[in-house]
């Protein structure tokens, strides 16, 4: 195997990587919420994203370091950063949305089955394009795109399907999850589109690194005003090694594959490996939670999936040779 071929196939190993990684996470957050552990969602949201966020504080150090050397004139600076312009600045707005995702990512599994997480968040896609129809000019042409309101449509469809398929699933989802995991892919929608307009010109681990020390922060204070903090005193060793390697899987290793997976295949393919997730999310719930989905609820998470293949399909005849943006935190 030659050297192009073998960094191919190691983009493509790095993008099913991330998908698993990825499609792991709602698994580890609903064992969380569940009876036995039973930790408060700002708790954990905090611990976890913040055991994250101390991955991505080295990027933000040395990649500012050296773009503080090529505004110097010395040698080995990367340029790129937009010029006059604080990233810890430009960096406030997006946290906002990506705040508000992570709330809602963290309190939907004591509302909605693993499963449902993982093949519901998929609608964030859409709501990614609803925002830029209204923020970025560029983004507007898929209006004119038939294809976009199938894929719309095909979508909701399938979120109704997973409310009132037929049956409650294994999980209890209820409607508040649904509304719950609707409202996060809303944030995280918004996120997206924040990124790409007011983070534009900065490297992408450094732009990811910034808004995760945002956010990290608020999760923090969140969890010392409203959570059950105390209880992280008296935690088993295993719970607290749940949460650690959930935050890494989530937050930090998922995204280094994915970058990875994007610089060898490109992100058309690497958004369309990851479609792959809430199938792996559903098997995973099946064998350590023992959750299932009724008949109605899996046919919906199918149209779900169906939907965000369809727009991202369209997005890519429209906007070829976009910069892929930071994903949100998981």
């Amino acid at each position: 195997m030659d050297a192009p071929q073998r960094d191919r196939a190691v983009a493509v190993l790095c993008a099913l990587g991330s998908m698993v990684c990825f499609s792991s996470v709602p698994v580890f957050l609903r064992y969380l919420a569940g009876d036995e552990v039973a930790l408060d969602s700002w708790t954990v949201n905090a611990v976890r994203y913040s055991v994250a966020a101390v991955f991505w504080l080295p990027f933000v150090v040395v990649i500012g370091r050296r773009q503080k050397a090529a505004r110097s004139g010395v040698s080995g600076g990367p340029a790129g950063a937009a010029p006059g312009r604080s990233i810890w600045l430009a960096a406030l707005v997006p946290t906002v949305p990506n705040v508000i995702g992570q709330i809602g990512w963290a309190a939907a599994p004591y509302h909605a089955a693993a499963s449902t997480v993982g093949f519901m968040i998929r609608t964030s896609f859409l709501f990614t394009i609803v925002f830029g129809f209204l923020l970025v000019p560029a983004e507007r042409p898929l209006g004119r795109r038939a294809a976009f309101y199938v894929g719309a449509l095909v979508s909701m469809a399938g979120v109704a399907l997973m409310a009132f398929g037929g049956g409650r699933d294994q999980g209890h989802t209820t409607l508040t999850g649904v509304a719950i995991l609707l409202g996060t892919a809303v944030g995280w929608g918004a996120y997206a589109v924040s990124v790409r307009k007011w983070m534009a010109g900065y490297p992408l681990r450094q732009a990811f690194g910034v808004i995760s020390l945002y956010t990290s922060a608020v999760l923090v204070v969140l969890m010392l005003l409203l959570g059950d903090y105390g209880r992280l005193r008296t935690l088993p060793g295993p719970l607290w090694a749940v949460m650690v390697v959930s935050g890494f899987i989530g937050v930090a290793f998922g995204h280094v594959l994915y970058y990875r997976g994007i610089h060898g295949i490109g992100p058309v393919v690497t958004s369309g490996v990851s479609l792959g997730g809430p199938f792996v999310t559903a098997l995973l719930a099946a064998a350590f939670l023992n959750e299932t989905l009724a008949a109605g609820q899996l046919l919906g998470g199918v149209a779900v999936v169906a939907g965000g293949a369809l727009l991202l399909w369209v997005k890519s005849v429209v906007s070829r040779g976009e910069p892929e943006l930071p994903r949100a935190g998981r």
